[in-house]
């Protein structure tokens, strides 16, 4: 017939006494068996969590939205199971020891389970363990004023049951179920007087205790449920099991939006709009919080643009949700305002007498609540006996926030910032957190009455009370409060705290109170340091439904992801939100397109986007993407890195950019145009724009641009080059004429130009004099890349100069100079037909003592063994910092190596990195190798010897050394 077992030893009276609770339950519950014969309401999953000793005990007596962050958010280690496996147990616990606690928030869903559990069972579907289920809401025992045996409790409330025999109920398969124990009028008392006998009346609060107790029906089964606050006053020694109840899983989230909204596309927009912010995607976990959220969002989001953001925050919400109410009658909804700020703190049930405080009658709250069930709902209980809730505990607390507000706009306005500070002050004084909610809607309602200033000194008072109290979870209560007035609250400060550690108007505090609350606004916003699309999300589709991790992300990589013009409306509202902590965007190679290109310009453009970099390499843009660009950058001064490279911009488009360029609102210090069609004419525009706006560019990339020495002039003319800090023109078609330009620019006092990157031009031995001159003058460079340059001997003779020219400043100028201007750190001459004239020439700077040179790279440059024996004389040189050195493409043979392990057995040699490839080497140089490490074997960590005549096995000698921890040798190629 059904599920459910019989007792072994009464099958037929137990069949009766089921039987009739079968018709009690199916009459309690009809309305809630309809709806689940048409559609099951939670599938009979929950998601809940076992726990003992994971939450601590003092939590308990919190209230349910006390931000405790050291724990907020994190809810991985929530199941999803059976709402059976509740009811599982294996009966061999004590008497003492039976009842199962269920604890959760306001709306998670405590009582909707205990009704689904019922209907489940008088349906016969799927609940073994149960023979008897017996449920109750403490609500309705509060109504029993009068003593009354358990039987008489029972034929109280089932009148089906009138010739019940209470003995046969001590089964370990009958369930008492006591639903809202936070609403019992009657705290539990378990120090009172023990009922053993079903027969002996007692208060109703003292039968309950005993059956918890185990001193009625020792055999029988109890399930509690209770808000946080309450469970604590259960002795943890009367407990089989504690389980916390979460409320919907994302899964039962959506389904749930779904069928508010009918519309799939729909339904994930308002899923991803949830998302934004990390502390509503936590309330909307709670069933009647996503309703009304998702309610709001349907009518915000309609016929709004599909692609983009427009956030909300919880006070505008619920303002929203009432405004759809459109209420006819405001005088009730006056009264209940007063009646929620009256009722602050206390449980979410109104009688009959509660509702009389405000004026409220029984007939006006029903017809009310008939009306507005988001504001007021009704419920009917024993003896008939109506009570009263809001629609949600949340709603009760916005109402009281309006109210307050109310109260205190009533009142002279040179009072209001005083008395907005003792509310803060209350908030910031309660340590159960009940004002968490209520303070967080106050702030909003500021917000849209305009009451109070954004500079009024109230706010200002808060930010100092967040920054005291940042080793208080009350400081993240009034972080979320303030966001709720500005969403961009505090992210200014932090920025000025981070790059400056200035000293604010806010207050003196330390730099401990800053981090511990920069550290808080990182959690509570659930922001993240980079963003990027798993290989399988990579297309427009994919990548819209993780905008609001993008929205918490510093940097975004979205490179090769796929992605085309489709998706830009989207970004571009990323980038225009206040809310969004994005600095970084790259979305190179991708068909983004000059139509997308444009509106995220017009994102950038926007006042709020605080974008530092945007990197767009082969985009598929042209000139007219350029002049979009062009305008945000006059209107987005936060830009400071544009890379444009790999697209085919040309002279036109060049001269687009450079119409923001030369804007003085432009702050542009990285500007990447590689590979992008420009010649001489284009480089033109460029030079007149840095000529008037010349203070900012710090970095410029033109590489493999035909830009020639026409172009490359009219730059170092018009522009200080010496103002760059990087400056990159390979394979630009220069020659040596350019090279007087850029070395001036090197000779000045006042250069700062620290890395140069020329390779792949015919610059000849008389263009690297020039360069050399300017080094000469003044040292400032530590990179300098001229490999394939037609650079021979006797352009080495120059940098030889260079080299020994360091050591010729007299001390009262290098006390003045910084130490790092004098680093040549890399040097790369690859390619250039140097000889070994010209290797011994460099060989011989590696021994100056103040050269700081770190790498050098020497391959392909016509070097012999005849170099050698001077380049490990430098690498042996105890003023040698030499650490990477690639010879790689030279004919050294195993002569030249053998001469260069004498140099590496030394222990002044500090060399990590040695490349030899392709060297016309055998397994001889191996053998010098694995003696030279043996000799000296702290340093060298990668060995490459690609390319030349060595078999695998005659590398076993260095792969010995790999082995042994002696040697920090980690890898051959």
């Amino acid at each position: 017939m059904n599920s459910a077992v019989f007792f072994s030893d009464a099958p037929v009276a137990v069949m009766d006494l089921q039987l009739s609770l079968f018709v009690a339950l199916k009459r309690k519950y009809g309305k809630l068996t309809e709806e689940f014969n048409n559609k099951p309401i939670l599938e009979l999953g929950v998601n809940h969590r076992d726990f003992k000793k994971e939450i601590p005990e003092e939590c308990f007596l919190h209230h349910e939205f006390y931000l405790n962050i050291s724990n907020i958010f994190i809810r991985s280690d929530f199941v999803y199971g059976p709402v059976v496996d509740l009811f599982v147990c294996d009966c061999y616990h004590s008497a003492s020891r039976k009842t199962i606690l269920t604890v959760g928030v306001g709306g998670s869903g405590k009582s909707t389970l205990v009704q689904i559990c019922c209907v489940e069972w008088a349906e016969h579907r799927g609940t073994p363990d149960i023979s008897c289920l017996l449920p109750f809401a403490f609500w309705e025992l509060n109504l029993i004023k009068h003593k009354l045996s358990l039987v008489q409790l029972l034929q109280t409330f089932y009148p089906e049951l009138k010739k019940i025999d209470g003995s046969r109920l001590n089964h370990p398969k009958v369930w008492f179920v006591f639903d809202g124990l936070n609403e019992s009028k009657r705290r539990l008392d378990f120090s009172c007087p023990p009922v053993t006998d079903v027969s002996t009346a007692a208060p109703v609060d003292v039968l309950v205790t005993n059956l918890i107790r185990g001193n009625l029906l020792p055999r029988a089964h109890v399930w509690l449920t209770s808000r946080y606050s309450w469970a604590a006053h259960i002795p943890d020694c009367h407990l089989l099991a504690k389980t916390e109840l979460e409320g919907f899983t994302i899964s039962q989230r959506k389904e749930h939006i779904f069928d508010i909204i009918g519309d799939s596309k729909m339904t994930d927009r308002v899923m991803d709009h949830m998302r934004l912010q990390k502390s509503l995607d936590q309330l909307c976990q709670i069933p009647p919080i996503c309703t009304i959220t998702a309610n709001v969002l349907k009518n915000h989001l309609k016929g709004k643009d599909g692609y983009k953001l427009y956030p909300l925050s919880l006070t505008q919400i619920y303002t929203q949700a009432l405004n759809l109410q459109k209420t006819s009658h405001p005088e009730t909804l006056s009264k209940l305002k007063n009646l929620a700020l009256l009722r602050f703190g206390e449980e979410n049930l109104m009688y009959e007498e509660d509702l009389q405080k405000t004026g409220i009658g029984v007939e006006e709250a029903s017809a009310f609540s008939r009306k507005y069930p988001f504001l007021l709902k009704k419920e009917r209980g024993l003896h008939n006996t109506s009570v009263f809730r809001f629609g949600h505990f949340s709603v009760q607390e916005y109402l009281a926030a309006s109210c307050k507000l109310d109260e205190i706009e009533a009142k002279q306005p040179s009072l209001h910032t005083d008395l907005c500070k003792k509310l803060v002050e209350e908030a910031v004084h309660d340590p159960l957190g009940k004002y968490d909610v209520y303070v967080r809607f106050f702030f909003g309602l500021l917000k849209e009455r305009r009451l109070l200033k954004p500079s009024d000194r109230f706010f200002l008072y808060t930010k100092r009370m967040v920054l005291e109290y940042a080793l208080s979870d009350r400081s993240v209560c009034l972080l979320l409060s303030l966001r709720e007035y500005d969403s961009r609250a505090f992210l200014s400060e932090f920025e000025d705290f981070l790059n400056n550690g200035f000293s604010s108007p806010i207050g003196d505090f330390s730099a401990v109170h800053w981090n511990l609350t920069l550290g808080n606004v990182r959690i509570i916003d659930g922001l993240q340091e980079h963003f990027e699309l798993d290989a399988a999300e990579k297309c427009d589709e994919k990548l819209l439904k993780h905008l609001p991790e993008m929205l918490k992300s510093v940097t975004a990589t979205l490179r090769f992801s796929n992605l085309t013009d489709r998706c830009c409306p989207a970004l571009g509202s990323v980038l225009s939100m206040g809310e969004s902590h994005l600095r970084g965007l790259d979305l190179g190679y991708n068909s983004i397109t000059d139509e997308g290109v444009k509106v995220l310009a017009e994102g950038l453009s926007d006042p709020s986007s605080r974008l530092k970099y945007l990197r767009l390499q082969g985009c598929g843009l042209s000139a007219r993407a350029c002049k979009y660009l062009s305008a945000a950058m006059k209107r987005a001064p936060k830009l400071l890195e544009l890379d444009l490279s790999c697209n085919d911009i040309g002279d036109r488009g060049l001269q687009n950019l450079s119409c923001g360029l030369r804007d003085p609102s432009c702050r542009l210090e990285g500007l990447r145009l590689s590979q992008c069609n420009i010649e001489p004419q284009g480089c033109a525009h460029l030079a007149s724009a840095l000529q008037e706006n010349p203070s900012f560019l710090k970095y410029l990339d033109l590489s493999i641009n035909p830009i020639r020495d026409e172009g490359a002039v009219q730059l170092s003319k018009k522009f200080n080059l010496s103002k760059l800090h990087k400056l990159e023109m390979n394979h630009c078609e220069l020659t040596r004429l350019s090279c007087g330009g850029i070395g001036e620019a090197l000779g000045l006092e006042s250069s700062v130009l620290w890395e140069l990157n020329l390779s792949n031009n015919p610059l000849s031995d008389k263009g690297f004099q020039l360069l050399c001159e300017g080094i000469r003058k003044w040292a400032t460079l530590t990179q300098l890349k001229v490999s394939r340059c037609w650079i021979n001997a006797k352009g080495c003779s120059q940098l030889t100069k260079v080299l020994c020219s360091v050591m010729q400043f007299p001390q009262g100028a290098m006390h003045h100079l910084e130490w790092s201007r004098l680093q040549l750190i890399e040097l790369d001459l690859s390619m250039n037909c140097l000889e070994d004239k010209g290797g011994k020439a460099i060989a011989a700077g590696l021994k100056k003592s103040l050269i700081y040179l770190r790498t050098l790279n020497l391959s392909h440059c016509c070097l012999s063994d005849e170099c050698c024996d001077e380049l490990a004389s430098g690498l042996a040189s105890s003023d040698s910092r030499i650490s990477e050195l690639d010879l790689s493409g030279n004919e050294l043979q195993d002569r030249g190596v053998k001469k260069l392990c004498v140099g590496l057995k030394s222990r002044s040699c500090t060399l990590t990195s040695l490349a030899l490839r392709c060297c016309q080497l055998t397994s001889k140089s191996v053998t010098f190798l694995v003696a030279a490490l043996k000799s000296n074997p702290q340093y060298l960590a990668e060995l490459h010897l690609m390319g030349n005549s060595i078999e695998d096995s005659d590398v076993e000698g260095l792969l010995e050394l790999i082995k042994n921890q002696k040697f920090a040798l980690e890898m051959i190629e």
